[in-house]
Parts: C-alpha cells; structure tokens; sequence
C-alpha cells in the first residue's frame, strides 16, 4: 500500500491533468454508452443498421490511419490529441442531428479520423508522463477513475430520460428524448478538452537518445519486421479477444432489453454496476500483479470471461444474468491496464508509438468487423450463437495471452517494485 501511494504522488503534472481530462470524458460518454443503440432502434432501425453504424465509423477510422498518423507527425502528439478528441465531439453531435440512414452512415464514417488521431496520442504521452516505476499505477488509476466516472454516470443517465421526455412532450423511450440527453452530455465531454489542451510539450530527448520513429513509419514494412518489440506476439490474443466481446458487449442494451424487459432506469443501473465494478477492480490491479504477477492475472481474465459469456447469454434469471455481467467486467477490465502495461515494459522508448499503433490497430479489428456480423446475426438468428463464439474466442485468448507472456522480459526493462523480476509466476 505504501508503496501504491509513493507511485500516486510521484505522478507528473501532464499524468494529473490527463487523469482529470479522461475523468471527464468518461462521465459524459456514459450517456451515448447507454442509449445511442436504442437511440437508433427507437428512429425504426433494424439491428444490422445498428452494427453497420459501428463498422463504418472505425472503417473511417482505418481509411483516415495514414493522414492521421502524418498529421501527428507534423503537429506533435498533445496538439493530435485535442484536435481528435475535438473532432469526435463534432461529428457525435452532427450524427444526432442527422435522421436519415445515408447522413448517419457518412457522418459516423466522419468521426473515425478523431478518434483514431485522438487514440494515437494519448497513450504514447501517457507513456512518456511516467517512468517504469509508477506506470502498472498510472495505467490502472486512468482505467480505475475513468470507469468509476461512468458508473456515476450511468447511474445519473438511466433516469434522464424521464425527465428529459415531459418538457419535449415525447415518450420516455422515444428517440427525442434520447437525442437530448445524448446532446447534453456531448456539452459536458467538451469541458474535458480544457485540461487536455493545457498540457505542455515534452522536452525533446537528449542528442544521444535513440530516434523515434515518424509515425508515418507504422506503414513501412521494412521497420515493422525490425522492431525490437515481439509486437506480433503480443496484439494476437489481444484481437480474439476483442472480435468476441464485440460480437456481444455493443448489443448489451439491446439484449437485456430484449431478453429481459428492463427498463431505462433498470438499464442505467446495470451499466454503472459495470463502471464500478471496472473502476475498484482496475484500481486493485496492481496488487493483482504482485500476487500473481501481470501475465498469469491476464490468461485467467480471459478464460473467466469465456465462462461468465456462457452464463450471460443462457442464464435465465436476470438477476444472476446481471451480476454476471458485472463481475466479468471487473475482473478482465482489471486485466487490461495490466497487459498494455507489460507490453509498454517490455518497449524500448523509441519504438512507444508505432507499438502502440499495432496494438491499437489489433483492439480496433473486432470492433470493425463484428458489430456489423453480430447486428445480422440477431436479425436471422438471434445472440445465442453470438454467446458461443464469443466464449470460444475468449478461451483461445486466454491460452494466446499465457503463452505470448511467459518470456522473459526484454533487457531495456527498467526494474522496479512492479516489475517482472520481482513478480515472475
């Protein structure tokens, strides 16, 4: 514990002023989170429409990888990150003002180019906001605090709704009152920027450092094939794992509602549970990490995942369905930071941003490809073979994730009281 909070106050000024921009961010996203699905379903679309509207927007964002990586290149990673978070502001916005299905589908493929130059930078910085030392910390407070943002978010969004649809004089589940509440938030997430854009500039590395590549390089596959990094190795389980949730975890509304009724309020409930299981589980990750070190913790995520994905999608109680739901979350969420972290240790510095671009590019694969599968499967088949191949995919990754992790760390490591060395199972 001492030694946890030594790391909280050793944190920089750019690492406290990300902690609060993503705070921010995460309890204004809470809204969209919980109601852009019913949004749509509300405006009369069907469930392959919905997974489309996914797809597109991260096919935008693949579209617009190369220009964006030039563009971090040339107006630096701090500037990146305002203008992207920016941009998917404004492009969030247009798509609630937009009703027809074409407008939807262009702007969503709009609001890639933001996101993914906002992705690009923030990890890097946060990297390099932080040493060896403090960074399982750092990465485990900015998932701890964001998601525990959310919870009280959704907590506070299940019931906007209701106080949203008398003054529109519309329904509570009507897409009126969704689109207000969702604007509202879209207001707030703005405020978030401030403390992004009053980040400074890094100092530049010393004349002896080794260079960083332009990121631009990412697409060249001369310097991919000579990273020091075993990349490859390591983003592998990391997309099976994220084409199953994908094919699952963006219809969650929509199946507890299907399946089980509930309403808004209900609905809101269940999705902070979610957030605060994330939250306390993902700030308790680097004792996890000590206990049984970073690599066993992550394997045994997955394999859990794949069992609770079971129960999710078979169970017939709700309320065993949903504590389900929650306490899957908080254990693999807990995992995450814990990976990208490892992986970060095991990075040579020069090497931080174009690792970090595969490793982004991997967590986006399933997001693009399996809403838009998942959404046509429910309309001719329903979730049940959703479940099964979710769990499938999470069980493989598990087994990926424990052999990817099970080498040694890389010689550059710095060691320190949350390193490998001190924590090898």
């Amino acid at each position: 514990m001492q030694s946890y909070l030594s790391h909280l106050r050793s944190f920089s000024r750019e690492a406290r002023l990300f902690l609060l921009a993503l705070t921010i961010f995460a309890f204004a996203s809470s809204v969209p989170g919980i109601f852009f699905n019913l949004y749509l379903q509300a405006l009369g679309f069907d469930r392959t429409f919905i997974g489309v509207t996914a797809t597109v927007s991260q096919l935008g964002g693949a579209v617009a990888s190369i220009p964006a990586a030039y563009l971090l290149d040339v107006i630096g990673r701090q500037r990146s990150a305002v203008a992207g978070a920016l941009l998917a502001i404004v492009t969030a916005i247009a798509t609630l003002l937009a009703t027809s299905p074409v407008m939807i589908l262009a702007i969503q493929a709009l609001s890639g180019p933001g996101i993914v130059l906002y992705a690009l930078a923030v990890v890097p910085l946060l990297a390099e906001a932080s040493t060896p030392r403090e960074r399982t910390t750092l990465f485990s407070t900015v998932e701890g605090l964001t998601t525990l943002a959310l919870f009280f978010g959704s907590l506070i969004a299940g019931g906007l709704p209701a106080l949203a649809a008398p003054l529109l004089g519309t329904g509570v589940e009507s897409a009126e009152a969704y689109r207000a509440v969702m604007l509202g938030s879209l207001a707030l997430r703005a405020i978030g920027v401030i403390p992004l854009a009053l980040i400074g500039d890094r100092p530049r590395p010393p004349a002896d450092a080794p260079a960083h590549p332009r990121t631009i390089s990412y697409f060249n596959p001369q310097v991919l094939m000579k990273l020091e990094t075993p990349i490859w190795k390591y983003v592998l389980p990391l997309l099976l794992t994220y084409l199953g949730g994908s094919l699952i975890f963006p219809f969650l509304n929509l199946y507890l509602k299907q399946r089980f009724g509930v309403s808004d309020v209900l609905l809101g409930a269940v999705f902070g549970g979610i957030n605060l299981a994330v939250g306390l589980f993902t700030l308790f990750g680097p004792f996890v990490a000590q206990a049984l070190g970073r690599e066993l913790a992550v394997a045994l995520g997955a394999f859990f995942s794949a069992a609770c994905i079971i129960l999710i999608g078979f169970g017939s109680a709700f309320a065993v369905v949903a504590a389900v739901v929650v306490l899957r979350a908080g254990l693999f969420n807990m995992t995450l930071p814990l990976y990208r972290a490892l992986v970060i240790d095991r990075t040579p510095p020069h090497e931080y941003v174009v690792v970090n671009l595969i490793y982004s590019t991997a967590v986006n694969v399933g997001p693009t490809v399996a809403p838009s599968v998942s959404g046509y499967v429910q309309d001719h088949a329903g979730f049940a073979p959703l479940f099964v191949a979710a769990a499938a995919l999470y069980a493989v990754a598990g087994a990926l994730y424990r052999l990817a992790t099970r080498a040694k760390a890389a010689a550059f490591k710095v060691p320190d009281d949350l390193s490998a060395e001190h924590i090898e199972v």
